[in-house]
């Protein structure tokens, strides 16, 4: 491969630049994750040099990728990586954007190249170059993929990919508001260390449950290779997390073996809600540590089938919390899992790359194909478990174009425990879907329509299912309604520009309707009797509707959508607000 940088070596000097630059760039929206721009159609097309181009192909004419002879093989595969900002492009050629670009260490070549599908000397494979534009979409740092193959008179193809760059070295802090409680957070970080693909961070976080401090770093490609490293460590105001894990995963749909470790361990407060308060709590350490290794023939006629074994050996410690006092609702009894596990994964390809549905004017890559996911494993005491239990996993998912201006996706999914004995039957059982289409109206501007349902029975204690305005029913307080049963529908009509506001954002805006509940359908357990005992919740069904205003970064890493929306609940009683001011944000619109 013939790398091409698109940034230079950084100084002494430079990186000093680069520190100041936080200050410049590093606040604002809290942005989401950059997914890079598809070509314009899913055929790849192939192009002959242009003037000052790096291809020493001549000019053969642009033809699909299809027409390319069976067994071409490709020669040269080469990278360029561009910075943030294009001073060829009409308003891009000032002075903050060149100090932009200057202080940025662009991607370097090597990274990309390592996420490549595709050598020197393989044949020439339309499918694995698409994928590997997917590969590559899906970091945070790059927002614009290009690879084009370019025929050669000697019946070589070279491929030529490009990349841009987004911001990635960031400090700030972002402020959301829902379901009437104010959240807030503080952070540095870089999803791009100098330009090697990784990730380091150190933030604040503060929620209704928490505040955390942490440091968390990533490596997507260890030591080069496909192996990936995450570790983080939390401080929490009521007590800690650790996470580590290490793995090789199914990477792509060819990839023939995976193999992983995973260990975890969370010391918190779990805290029970009821008609949007907290009424309840106790202590939680939890303890995790699963093994696995996976063999897979790889894509085969469309579709990729994968088969994993593994351990999990998992530990919940209950006790009672100095913060609740009072035995409203007593811990529940520890509960310890060990077991063997066989789980089973089939992708079926149907990958379609469509725009401004969840994101602006980012590349969305979505599986219309069936994809079925299943784990079964049984947890005894010889192992290690406090009994016998089978544990089941399971989840499906599909889409449908109906029209080219419509999509429907839909997902199932569900688990369980089954244990053996008097008492047995299904535990801490959960299991729901939803069905989402999106149409096109009003030219290219979008309606969105999103139902979703969900049952459980026999939760654990620290389980609840729960419905407010921090899980979509915008118009009232977060957590507002609880039960074993859960129903919610969303209605939005999107409107998204495709003017870019100072070269940095993207503006948007909704008009919507909620409409939900959250009820109970089996009997009261203990627990909840003596919840809604003390806080009666309100059980119809509740309504609302709302407008949006959406603020999406273009230029950054963290790029989010900054969500300003105000809802009017159409049900509420005299203890809500009639109206919710909401700020967020997300990584979708």
């Amino acid at each position: 491969m013939t790398p091409s940088r698109g940034s230079r070596r950084p100084s002494v000097v430079r990186l000093l630049q680069r520190a100041v630059a936080v200050g410049l760039f590093g606040l604002g929206l809290g942005e989401i994750p950059a997914h890079a721009q598809p070509s314009p159609s899913l055929m790849l097309m192939l192009r002959g040099v242009r003037s000052g181009g790096t291809s020493r192909g001549a000019v053969l004419g642009v033809v699909p990728a299809t027409e390319i002879p069976p067994g071409s093989v490709i020669g040269e595969v080469r990278v360029v990586t561009q910075d943030i900002f294009d001073p060829d492009k009409p308003g891009e050629d000032r002075w903050p954007f060149r100090l932009a670009n200057q202080l940025h260490r662009a991607t370097r070549p090597r990274i990309v190249e390592r996420q490549l599908l595709f050598r020197p000397g393989d044949v020439f494979s339309p499918e694995l170059v698409q994928e590997s534009a997917r590969l590559l979409r899906a970091n945070d740092y790059l927002y614009d993929v290009d690879i084009q193959p370019v025929l050669r008179p000697d019946g070589k193809v070279d491929v030529e990919v490009t990349t841009r760059d987004v911001w990635t070295l960031e400090g700030g802090a972002s402020f959301s508001r829902s379901g009437g409680v104010n959240n807030t957070s503080f952070w540095t970080e870089d999803t791009n260390l100098l330009g090697t693909g990784k990730e380091l961070s150190v933030s604040r976080i503060g929620t209704v449950d928490r505040t955390s401090n942490l440091v968390r770093f990533r490596d997507p490609n260890l030591l080069g290779s496909r192996a990936r490293l995450t570790a983080s460590y939390a401080d929490n105001s009521d007590g800690g997390r650790t996470r580590f894990e290490l793995e090789h995963p199914f990477y792509s749909l060819g990839t023939r073996w995976a193999a992983g470790l995973r260990t975890f361990r969370d010391d918190r407060i779990e805290q029970l809600y009821t008609a949007g308060k907290i009424a309840a709590g106790f202590t939680h350490r939890h303890d995790f540590l699963e093994v696995y290794g996976g063999l897979s023939p790889g894509l085969v006629a469309g579709n990729a089938q994968r088969w994993k074994l593994g351990f999990t050996w998992s530990q919940d410690i209950f006790a009672r919390s100095p913060k609740f006092p009072k035995k409203l609702v007593p811990p529940p009894p520890d509960r310890k899992l060990a077991y063997p596990w066989i789980g089973f994964d089939s992708i079926q390809d149907r990958f379609v790359v469509e725009r401004d549905l969840n994101r602006f004017q980012r590349a969305e890559d979505l599986n219309l194909g069936r994809q079925l996911h299943f784990v079964l494993g049984y947890s005894t005491p010889t192992f290690g478990g406090d009994g016998e239990r089978w544990i089941v996993q399971t989840a499906a998912s599909a889409g449908w174009k109906p029209t080219a201006r419509q999509l429907v996706l839909a997902q199932l999914g569900g688990s369980t425990r089954w244990a053996r004995g008097e008492d047995g039957g299904a535990e801490d059982l959960a299991a729901g879907g939803s069905l989402r289409w999106y149409a096109r109206d009003f030219g290219d501007q979008l309606f969105y329509a999103s139902l979703g349902a969900d049952l459980a029975h026999r939760l654990d204690t620290e389980d609840q299912l729960l419905l407010g305005g921090d899980s979509g029913l915008r118009g009232y307080p977060l957590r507002y309604q609880a039960g074993d049963r859960r129903v919610l529908l969303t209605l939005e009509q999107r409107f998204f520009s495709d003017r870019e506001l100072f070269h940095l954002v993207h503006l948007g805006g909704a008009a919507f309707f909620d409409a939900g509940q959250a009820w109970f359908v089996d009997s009261l357990s203990r627990r909840d009797r003596k919840l809604d005992k003390k806080f009666p919740q309100d059980r119809q069904l509740l309504k609302d509707v709302g407008l949006g205003l959406r603020l999406g970064s273009s230029r950054s890493a963290r790029a989010a959508v900054l969500h300003l929306d105000v809802a009017y609940p159409m049900d509420a009683d005299r203890s809500i607000s009639r109206v919710q001011w909401l700020v967020s944000t997300s990584d979708t619109f």
